[in-house]
């Protein structure tokens, strides 16, 4: 009488991309347990992170076992910090906005990152206000002005969802609004110190 010995498959070892809140944020993922098979909050999964999870997922584990195999964290690119003094200034800026989806829902977003100004456009600024016979709060304003027009271009922050959900008939499609907030008086500081340190001769003008 032969035997025969049959041995177990290799278990098949799943490699996890990512965390889920390196994905969603954690709003988002109190929604998931919550309701985790309603279609809105699916399809705000395919918004977030590219990928629509199958219909076999009926539950918040499955769910995050599906996401951590299967999605990539969102990374923000970074700016690397520089020193002010050689380069000009940096301004902190507060961003916020509102997005509105598909599902009719809206959250607010906010984050913070530095504004920098090169130490050429920062000596132009200033050269063309003194020329107009103006002064330091000129400065400021144009400063204050750039940042307006090119915050949300020049920068990348990295906006967390600290609010609730709401679904309220919004009745838009993947729209929003966006919010700057910054010191007008860190701007003032920021040139009265690069000025005393690299212009001095020009400290007396402003």
């Amino acid at each position: 009488m032969n035997d025969t010995l049959t041995l177990p498959a290799n278990p098949v070892t799943v490699q996890r991309q990512c965390e889920i809140e390196e994905v969603f944020d954690a709003s988002f993922i109190e929604l998931l347990k919550l309701v985790p098979r309603n279609p809105y909050v699916r399809a705000l999964m395919l918004k977030f992170s590219g990928k629509l999870p199958p219909a076999d997922c009926e539950t918040f584990d499955q769910l995050r076992d599906w996401v951590e195999c299967n999605c990539v964290k969102r990374i923000k690119k970074s700016t690397p910090g520089r020193d002010a003094m050689e380069d000009g200034i940096a301004v902190n800026v507060d961003f916020s906005e509102m997005e509105y989806g598909r599902a009719d829902y809206s959250v607010q977003r906010s984050g913070r990152e530095e504004f920098h100004v090169e130490a050429d456009d920062l000596m132009t600024i200033i050269q063309d206000v003194l020329a107009d016979g103006e002064g330091l709060n000129e400065v400021v304003s144009a400063i204050a002005s750039r940042i307006n027009d090119d915050a949300w271009n020049q920068c990348d922050p990295e906006l967390d969802g600290y609010g609730d959900y709401d679904y309220s008939d919004h009745d838009s499609t993947d729209s929003g609004s966006g919010h700057l907030e910054f010191s007008r008086t860190e701007i003032r500081n920021a040139v009265l110190r690069f000025v005393r340190e690299r212009h001095p001769e020009l400290a007396a003008e402003l």
